[in-house]
């Protein structure tokens, strides 16, 4: 099957692109640095790009992420998360397409990155052939500069919240993109655990800062459609806390940091 995968150089692109490459002839476009199967760098821009090839299937995880960064810039979010979008949609109408929404979604209203992710899905479900995925809290052992785990290990991290979050392991939701690949479902379909944890618990003696207008206080994924189709998380955060000598092995990468 030939894959277009938009943002394949990001945190869970790079690893969806490992997976695909061993079964799929796929095909990559990312702002920073493009890649396909004869270039290794080709930038590519999805709001210019020309976009020529025809594909079996789109998976579409590229745009702008994070919720703080969104109230600073609400109209690059609107720009890569809901023109980009449309622009797939207008150009590849009739193809098999799985979109990167977000648990924000929800609440829309909240900011700027959750409203793009809201009408993103809205456009989408103007097509016959779309399924947003909302992604909820991935994690990961690896962790990036800026992350939770990140601030945590150098000292850097000031405060925790009382949000709670419904985190999966990076490796479980590839798992759940691929099962996506293969089913016929179409509108929305929630990716997480549906096991909730509160932040405040991970990290103890830290002040905890109350006042987070912007951000969801709750999320936990409805886990009735992707259980369906065979879905069952392997990795427990709760376990990996628990067994781990840190005892603080996470990363948030859906915008609802601490």
């Amino acid at each position: 099957m030939k894959v277009m995968l938009t943002g394949h150089r990001g945190f869970i692109g790079s690893h969806l692109l490992k997976r695909l490459t061993k079964k799929h002839s796929v095909v990559g476009f990312d702002l920073k640095d493009g890649w396909d199967r004869d270039k290794l760098n080709n930038s590519q821009d999805l709001t210019t790009c020309d976009l020529k090839e025809e594909f079996d299937l789109i998976i579409h995880l590229a745009g702008k992420s994070g919720v703080r960064e969104s109230m600073k810039d609400p109209a690059g979010y609107w720009l890569h998360n809901v023109e980009v979008t449309k622009r797939l949609l207008e150009r590849y109408p009739n193809t098999r397409m799985l979109i990167a929404s977000s648990s924000s979604a929800y609440e829309p209203h909240l900011n700027p990155y959750a409203a793009s992710k809201y009408i993103v899905e809205e456009a989408a479900s103007c097509y016959s052939n779309t399924l947003c995925m909302r992604f909820h809290t991935v994690y990961s052992d690896n962790p990036r500069k800026g992350m939770f785990m990140q601030k945590y290990l150098d000292g850097e991290l000031e405060y925790v919240t009382n949000h709670y979050r419904d985190f999966i392991h990076i490796e479980d939701l590839c798992d759940a993109i691929e099962l996506c690949m293969n089913s016929k479902y179409k509108g929305e379909i929630d990716i997480g655990t549906g096991h909730p944890f509160r932040i405040r618990d991970f990290v103890k003696d830290l002040p905890i800062r109350l006042n987070t207008p912007n951000e969801r206080q709750w999320t936990c994924a409805n886990m009735e459609k992707i259980k369906t189709l065979g879905f069952k998380p392997k990795y427990s955060v709760e376990k990996l806390l628990t067994n781990s000598r840190l005892g603080n092995i996470i990363e948030f990468n859906n915008g609802e940091t601490v």
